[in-house]
């Protein structure tokens, strides 16, 4: 947040494989100039993930499952940022979330927190580094369907270093990212790629600008394309992607801001 300056708002709806997941983003960003202060900017945000299809059963008088009735589940979080500059080229950010999910027949509420830090290694390159759940959050169930001793659920940190170039010519900037997402939760075969209770998922981005107004990018995600684009016109950013996946239907997300 520190390299904005004003403030924002943003909101994002995708729907991921088809309509299976539906992520939907709301924030405002404050990043006034704070001249006296370590912390640069603040900021608010709500997002939900969510869809249907939960079926819940019993069992007929011949001890086979049935469908009973089809419900939703969701995940809601509400997050509070901060962002500082420990130097003149080091950034830091901290997010506190409170979280509720809903599964249909139980309910949890937790609390996490991430923290990350931005280091400009020269004009045309900055290193990074972030945390999330850095604390071990948790999620505390209600127990209506969950035995005692399982009413609890941990969340393990992930470490996301990251890596961006960036170079300008003229009147274009191209820009190319590069992150990982590294677990210790001996995921194995649902990562892409995994070393004993270690896995990384990567993630490659180029972006290239017209006078950071206009916008073109590629990428892969965890080895599947990506594409998308967004215009950046007196205070009003809109911006959309696509993500293409071998078994299930594409991804699609749009989002826009207002910069005052």
């Amino acid at each position: 947040m520190n390299s904005l300056n004003g403030r924002y708002i943003t909101a994002m709806h995708a729907e991921t494989f088809g309509s299976l997941l539906n992520h939907d983003f709301v924030a405002y960003v404050s990043a006034t100039n704070r001249e006296n202060s370590i912390i640069k900017a603040y900021g608010f945000y709500f997002y939900y993930l969510g869809g249907g299809g939960i079926k819940i059963t019993a069992l007929n008088e011949f001890d086979r499952p049935y469908v009973v009735r089809e419900e939703s589940h969701g995940d809601f979080l509400l997050s509070a940022a901060v962002s500082g500059k420990l130097s003149s080229v080091i950034d830091f950010g901290l997010t506190a979330k409170i979280i509720y999910r809903d599964l249909g027949t139980e309910s949890g509420k937790g609390l996490t927190m991430d923290a990350g830090m931005l280091y400009r290694v020269a004009e045309w390159m900055s290193a990074s580094l972030m945390v999330t759940d850095i604390t071990t959050g948790f999620i505390r169930y209600s127990g209506d369907t969950f035995g005692d001793g399982s009413n609890t659920e941990s969340i393990y940190p992930t470490v996301k270093p990251g890596l961006m170039f960036a170079y300008t010519y003229r009147t274009l900037t191209g820009r190319f990212v590069t992150s990982g997402d590294i677990k210790f939760e001996d995921i194995k075969y649902a990562a892409q790629y995994w070393s004993g209770p270690v896995s990384l998922d990567t993630h490659f981005g180029w972006e290239i600008s017209y006078k950071e107004m206009v916008f073109g990018r590629a990428g892969f995600d965890i080895g599947r394309l990506t594409l998308g684009g967004g215009v950046d016109v007196r205070g009003i950013t809109v911006d959309f992607a696509f993500l293409e996946h071998d078994a299930l239907d594409e991804t699609y997300r749009v989002s826009a801001g207002y910069r005052f």
